[in-house]
């Protein structure tokens, strides 16, 4: 009963992250949406003991595509991107291929058995070992490609490094604020505003 409650509660908070990354006006905002959606679909796959996949999709999802969209939107220095007053007219064709898609998966996912109709599948379960999907990763990751491994985290290290470095910029025309010259200011030599 709580796993198809929590279910139900990390189904329908991907379904309302998910329609917020596309109506969201600020595209910082639409990329942390997208990346709350990845963490739900993450722990749905958690849930249903899928536990590979669901680190793998925050690993690859989160960690590396939605921090890479996010500094996109740093380096390009989108502010606000206000929505067209005639977007409305796209919801048929969205409707009309959403409809497409569901006709099409339907038979896929969702097999009606049972007198009463119940949604489900019918599948037998054959436990081939007694490590989990996670203990037998580990076990290959950290004894035979542990060098891949440490060299693929030292090139994400100079990637995200690199983007941070690509996103500061020191040109002399931007105003800064410089805290030493505030503090050091003398109050007989500043300017005083009267009206």
């Amino acid at each position: 009963m709580i796993v198809q409650l929590l279910t139900g509660v990390f189904a329908i908070g991907a379904i309302v992250t998910g329609f917020l990354v596309i109506t969201a006006k600020n595209p910082i905002i639409s990329v942390f949406y997208l990346v709350l959606t990845f963490v739900n679909a993450s722990i749905l796959l958690l849930i249903q003991g899928v536990e590979f996949l669901s680190l793998l999709l925050i690993i690859v999802y989160v960690g590396a595509i939605a921090i890479l969209f996010l500094f996109v939107v740093m380096m390009l220095n989108i502010k606000r991107v206000e929505i067209v007053g005639n977007a409305t007219r796209y919801v048929p064709v969205g409707f009309i291929i959403g409809l497409i898609f569901l006709s099409i998966i339907k038979d896929k996912v969702l097999i009606l058995n049972g007198p009463m109709g119940q949604w489900g599948a019918k599948y037998t379960e054959i436990n081939l070992t007694t490590n989990s999907n996670i203990e037998v990763l580990g076990d290959i990751l950290y004894t035979e490609y542990a060098a891949y491994f440490l060299m693929s985290g030292v090139v994400l290290l100079i990637a995200m490094i690199g983007a941070i470095i690509l996103t500061i910029s020191h040109e002399e025309e931007i105003k800064r604020q410089d805290i030493f010259s505030q503090i050091a200011t003398e109050f007989d030599k500043t300017v005083i505003l009267k009206k």
